[in-house]
């Protein structure tokens, strides 16, 4: 789905409410509605305790419309509103409707002390995605107060403080929120790593905006979800062989990093690739054979480390650098096939050191084909491109990388970032920290190298790819907990995780 700026989302709710012939307050009412929905599935809404606190806009308006669909459950509620006299148009209808109701209203200032008892769980409808400047030092109080207690906090739409298109400054007052239940599309300040102190987990919420004014907003950001999931299913004819899913080569290895290129090599096949063949130095060579037989293997010359690449004529998907090392004749070994080997028709996904020797020999990026996938974690992207003074800064410095260089990066973080040749950016939905443990991303080039020996072109194979290593982790999660995770786990959930997706 399209990630979209303020603007956009406030023209997508001028164009909803021409084209279904509705006013605002019946999509304040819809934001309630699906909040109220949500939290039904999750909890027994007659035994809980609801503290919600609203401010004088649209957002507040959502906060009232909760607070009367929740008694109308039998919940106990407790409302604040601010106490102002510019309050939105919609804000005071559900003023009104809350009066007729007989719920009671309390307001609040600055010097309001609230009481927030341990069981209660406090709702944020302060103010929503449209916050342009920090909010005042009027918020101080209340802000202070909700971040300082141990309550679950929900937010409405997004924190209220919290920027969606921009940072924060560090001394902005911003909700620290449990859950965040955001509207019909992800806003990207949810998806970044310095926000991560207000957003600990968020959830899109359909409130059946017009899907034609989203889809001709102009995006260069899209958020994976399992809306994109079915256009990547490759059905396995009945008369096929393992030749027509392709031939993976893994290159890769070094004296002690054996295991890197064997998870690779093993997540290839699990992805579906017909045959696979991995290239290590000699010492692999028995590791390769008695772990993993399905995979075929070529040794180097060396005994410890590649000093000279194979020829790849019969392969459709070549993967280096798992457990490569950074010796000097690797580089040596690897500046020569740069150098010698036509790869103008072969699909190249570049991992783990050869990135590192990427970032100290820049002069060899512009020899990788056109479409190369790279796959850094964040250590490797700053040697790749540079530092970078904040999550927007190192979004767009990829962006002008993966241009300039008309290659496919990968960066790999808790929202997993897809960037293509042309400037688009796809953030992924799945994943778990779990999954912040040695070999994950050996895994992750194994499975995107598999999509692309299938046939996939690469930026989908990079896209399917991520999504896919995501949502085996979670499903790992889920049997074995996040604690004990491991690299091979994720490999041993690829099937169940294709099976959920494809059935």
């Amino acid at each position: 789905m399209k990630i979209l700026t303020p603007q956009q989302l406030r023209d997508v709710e001028t164009k909803t409410i021409e084209s279904q012939d509705i006013d605002l307050i019946n999509l304040m009412e819809r934001a309630a509605t699906s909040v109220l929905h949500w939290l039904k599935a999750r909890l027994d809404l007659t035994q809980n305790h609801f503290t919600i606190i609203c401010g004088i806009g649209n957002n507040g308006g959502d906060g009232l419309a909760l607070a009367r669909l929740l008694t109308e459950e039998k919940s106990n509620v407790k409302v604040y509103l601010q106490d102002n006299n510019s309050y939105s148009l919609d804000n005071l209808t559900n003023q009104k409707r809350l009066k007729v109701a007989k719920i009671p209203v309390e307001r609040f200032t600055d010097e309001t002390r609230f009481e927030f008892p341990p069981y209660t769980i406090i709702v944020d409808c302060i103010f929503g995605y449209g916050l342009t400047r920090p909010i005042g030092n009027e918020w101080k109080s209340v802000i202070s107060q909700i971040n300082e207690v141990q309550n679950t906090v929900i937010s409405v739409d997004v924190p209220s403080g919290l920027f969606c298109n921009q940072l924060n400054e560090e001394n902005d007052l911003v909700v620290k929120s449990e859950i965040t239940l955001t509207f019909q599309t992800p806003k990207l300040g949810l998806l970044l790593s310095e926000n991560q102190e207000y957003v600990k987990d968020f959830e899109i919420l359909d409130i059946s905006l017009d899907l034609e004014s989203i889809q001709n907003q102009e995006s260069k950001y899209f958020y994976l979800s399992n809306e994109f999931i079915p256009y990547f299913h490759k059905a396995r004819n009945k008369f096929s062989y393992k030749g027509n899913y392709g031939h993976a080569l893994v290159v890769g290895g070094s004296h002690g990093k054996i295991g890197a290129n064997v998870l690779t090599t093993k997540a290839v096949l699990k992805s579906g690739a017909g045959l696979v063949t991995s290239y290590v130095p000699k010492c692999g060579y028995e590791i390769l054979q008695t772990v993993f037989p399905e995979a075929m293997v070529l040794t180097d010359f060396s005994q410890d480390k590649i000093i000279q690449f194979p020829t790849i004529e019969k392969f459709n998907a070549i993967a280096i650098g798992p457990g490569m090392g950074m010796d000097g004749k690797t580089l040596q070994a690897f500046e020569q096939f740069l150098n010698e080997t036509d790869l103008k028709e072969k699909a190249l996904v570049l991992d783990a050191d050869v990135i590192n020797l990427l970032a100290q020999n820049q002069n060899l990026i512009s020899k990788l084909p056109e479409n190369t996938i790279l796959t850094p974690h964040i250590g490797e992207l700053k040697r790749l491109i540079g530092e970078w003074e904040d999550d927007y800064d190192r979004i767009e410095k990829t962006k002008e990388f993966a241009q300039k260089y008309k290659l496919i990066i990968i960066s790999k973080d808790a929202h997993t970032a897809v960037f293509s040749s042309d400037g688009e950016v796809y953030f992924n939905s799945t994943g778990n920290p779990g999954m912040a443990t040695a070999g994950s991303g050996d895994v992750l080039t194994g499975i995107i190298t598999g999509q692309l020996a299938k046939g996939f072109e690469a930026l989908n194979a990079a896209v399917f790819g991520v999504y896919l290593h995501g949502l085996a982790g979670d499903l790992a999660k889920e049997q074995l907990g996040e604690e004990s995770l491991m690299a091979s786990d994720i490999i041993n959930y690829i099937p169940v995780a294709y099976k959920q997706l494809f059935g």
